[in-house]
């Protein structure tokens, strides 16, 4: 009995060691410096009391917090959503660099992008960017769901009818991502307040352009270049039927495609980019790329059709039409060029060249 007895007080002693270490830190009378006992394991079935490790205080504040496990399982947890993803942009192929492409998924858990417009185009490319390891999402949109966008939109359901486009955008993007960090921006990008709301932005963040005005989307890509954001802007999909057309390209060669003609135009008019040839001349001068990728369609848009009499309330796509197939892959192509801007390293940034 006295050998047990004995055993339990020095049990019951390293026990009040271990919890009484960081008051007494805390009130300051023990320097950090000192080692304490922070963790022990005991065997009463062989009488004995075996002190297994003695830690030093940070050693002991480290194991006490449940930052850096947690921090690690969330490392881990996104490497496995999205390692793919890295593979993929890893320019490598030495077998000696076996996790060199995580450094990619870190560059995309660290990068911000701003979605303008979660629309037929914006809410297919803001879920390619979650899906792609995007860990910073913003979503600038004021529009509610209808009916009549269960034909293109991604976040159109029956249960999703009358609710705004970013809050359900934000509910999905958390769904494929817990981690990923969604701002959302409950306004109508205007003229007005273009520069309220780019301000809102970080300066590092790389915008994409899915709005469907052509002076807000020139208002918009000048608000870039003044804040040397780089930015990714979208043609319109209405009037198409053929995925395959698809391309992206500098705006300065967009074709067939009246809503990037009209967006070029007024930023020659009206904010000094060069101009280019006049209507019916042809184009024998290289013009120097704007460093602005725009995805358009090579496809021949659709006529406007004579709308004469038809009331438009209760369609809110427009007279041409759309389909998901021809929106979505808008908004791919353009996650798509966003992504590869962040993992090469060569984000472009929208110039005005001299005329």
């Amino acid at each position: 009995m006295g050998k047990r007895t004995a055993a339990a007080a020095v049990a019951v002693a390293a026990i009040i060691t271990i919890l009484m270490c960081p008051l007494v830190e805390s009130f300051g009378s023990v320097p950090v410096s000192y080692p304490r006992v922070c963790s022990t394991s005991f065997s009463f079935a062989r009488e004995e009391v075996d002190v297994t490790r003695v830690f030093s205080a940070s050693e002991c504040e480290g194991a006490a917090s449940p930052a850096a496990p947690a921090a690690a399982a969330e490392r881990e947890e996104r490497n496995l959503r999205f390692s793919g993803v890295g593979r993929l942009y890893h320019r490598s192929q030495e077998q000696d660099l076996a996790d060199a492409h995580l450094a990619i998924v870190d560059k995309l858990a660290s990068a911000t992008c701003a979605v303008v417009g979660v629309g037929g185009v914006g809410s297919w490319a803001a879920e390619a960017l979650c899906r792609s390891g995007v860990g910073n999402i913003v979503l600038v949109d004021m529009d509610e769901v209808c009916i009549s966008n269960v034909n293109r939109q991604l976040h159109a359901t029956t249960s999703s009818i009358g609710r705004s486009k970013i809050h359900e955008m934000e509910r999905r993007l958390r769904d494929i991502n817990s981690s990923v960090n969604v701002t959302t921006l409950f306004e109508f990008v205007t003229l007005e307040n273009m520069d309220e709301v780019m301000d809102m932005l970080p300066p590092d963040t790389i915008c994409l352009d899915c709005i469907d005005g052509q002076r807000e989307k020139a208002a918009l890509i000048v608000a870039c270049y003044e804040r040397q954001l780089p930015v990714v802007t979208c043609g319109g999909a209405a009037g198409r039927k053929d995925p395959t057309k698809i391309v992206c390209s500098d705006l300065t060669a967009a074709q067939e495609d009246r809503l990037l003609f009209s967006c070029r135009k007024l930023l020659r008019k009206h904010y000094g980019w060069p101009k280019g040839p006049g209507q019916g001349q042809k184009n024998n001068k290289k013009f120097r790329p704007w460093n602005i990728p725009a995805v358009f369609s090579t496809e021949i848009q659709k006529s406007v059709p004579n709308m004469q009499g038809e009331s438009s309330l209760r369609r809110c796509d427009g007279a041409l039409g759309t389909a998901c197939f021809v929106t979505g892959t808008y908004g791919f192509v353009a996650a798509s060029r966003v992504i590869e801007m962040i993992a090469d390293d060569e984000r472009l940034i929208p110039v005005k060249p001299s005329r």
